[in-house]
């Protein structure tokens, strides 16, 4: 796959990154409530966390169009290291929250800048498969990554030592590339609503991603800790990963071949019902039993988010690739500010089996509404040739977004005008 040679830098870059993120999503839920936080104060502090991500998906572009893809990521990535190392002396639910908003839009920079590189350099008839190739090792490390500081307590800093390090080096492999980068962007505004009718099934999807997966994640070591004890916190959040890391590559590679949307319709079904069967008898099961349906929930609910990417870059207009890669982070956050918030007052109230009826129902209805927009007709967006003329192109991708057939089955949706 000639498109991979090309972004080979970016997967091993986000790589090395997602297996710190990995590390963390176990430690600091579990630190936090040795500090005495309870379900809300940790549903905060994740909000926050996204509340930072918006700001940065939303000054993405902006950032891109000024400095370039290259120097965004390696700013982006130090700052993280530094608010990493210093959660180390967070002592409460406002320090903690305000490392991690600060996190949140460094993290939100680094992924806009790689999200909108990769969808300038992966040919449209490849972008499935080199999605999922990038998701497949990307959560390959973030279920490697809670292994990586295994029996540490909880008062040590070795486990953000650990993050730290990695952080720091996701820098090498993008400063270090031999492939060019893409031209910076136009700066521009998101135009969420224009982005919302040119792909309203990927705009969705990435809401939904945020909404259940960010809180069932965050608080998913805690429920593993409450029912089958805190050794197996880790291998519970790494089952969920797994699960995502054997089916995203295949579902991507399906979704280079029929419509994408119903691709996110079986992955969100999958979901949808492994998370019930988890409400109803995850507290009775074995510990093997429950891990493996919440790998099953990881498989469908971990893995949509990248076909939305996909499905996006597909209909985005030429030049506003790095909107798109914005728009949808953004509405990520969105939803992941809303979704641990409800999802800590819901434990709060009903108990930690409340996450899975939350994620199950969530998954269900994004189910449902694949299968509205699957049946229906969506008339092409007429455009002048001025609107996708050459020069706005950055990529042989782009140029195919322009001027190729829409394999969805449908008419072509060809890109919004500028607005």
């Amino acid at each position: 796959m000639t498109s991979l040679r090309a972004i080979f830098s970016l997967i091993a870059a986000i790589t090395i990154l997602q297996a710190a993120q990995g590390l963390m999503g176990v430690q600091l839920p579990l630190a936090m409530h040795a500090d005495g936080m309870g379900g809300g104060a940790i549903g905060f502090v994740g909000a926050m966390y996204s509340a930072g991500f918006m700001a940065g998906a939303w000054f993405g572009p902006t950032m891109l169009a000024r400095v370039g893809h290259i120097r965004v990521f390696a700013a982006s990535a130090s700052v993280v290291t530094a608010a990493t190392l210093m959660l180390f002396a967070a002592s409460d639910a406002i320090s903690w929250g305000v490392l991690r908003a600060v996190m949140g839009g460094a993290t939100a920079l680094v992924f806009v800048a790689v999200d909108s590189w990769m969808s300038a350099s992966v040919k449209r008839e490849e972008r499935g498969g080199a999605m999922g190739v990038y998701q497949v090792l990307t959560k390959a490390a973030l279920t490697l990554g809670p292994f990586l500081a295994f029996g540490a307590p909880m008062e040590s800093a070795v486990p953000l030592m650990i993050a730290g390090a990695l952080q720091a080096l996701a820098v090498v492999p993008i400063t270090m590339t031999t492939q060019p980068q893409p031209e910076p962007p136009r700066a521009q505004p998101l135009a969420l609503r224009s982005q919302f009718n040119v792909a309203p099934a990927a705009v969705t999807a990435a809401f939904f991603a945020g909404f259940i997966n960010a809180g069932v994640m965050t608080l998913a070591p805690l429920y593993a800790q409450e029912h089958f004890g805190v050794a197996q916190a880790s291998a519970f959040q790494a089952s969920a990963w797994l699960g995502s890391l054997l089916l995203q590559w295949p579902a991507g590679k399906l979704s280079d071949r029929i419509d994408r949307r119903t691709v996110m319709f079986a992955l969100a079904a999958l979901a949808a019902v492994s998370a019930i069967a988890l409400a109803v008898f995850g507290g009775a099961l074995p510990f093997p039993a429950a891990a493996l349906l919440f790998a099953l929930w990881g498989a469908g609910g971990l893995s949509f988010y990248g076909i939305a990417t996909a499905h996006m870059a597909d209909r985005a207009e030429p030049g506003r690739l790095a909107q798109a890669a914005s728009g949808l982070l953004f509405v990520w956050a969105t939803g992941s500010i809303v979704g641990p918030l409800l999802l800590g007052v819901a434990v709060e109230a009903a108990g930690r089996e409340a996450m899975f009826w939350f994620a199950g129902l969530g998954a269900a209805g994004l189910a449902a509404f694949m299968v509205h927009r699957r049946s229906a007709r969506e008339p092409s967006v007429q455009t002048s040739k001025e609107s996708v003329a050459p020069q706005q192109a950055t990529s042989v991708a782009a140029a195919d977004i322009a001027y190729g057939d829409d394999d969805s089955g449908e008419e072509p949706l060809r890109p919004a005008p500028t607005v």
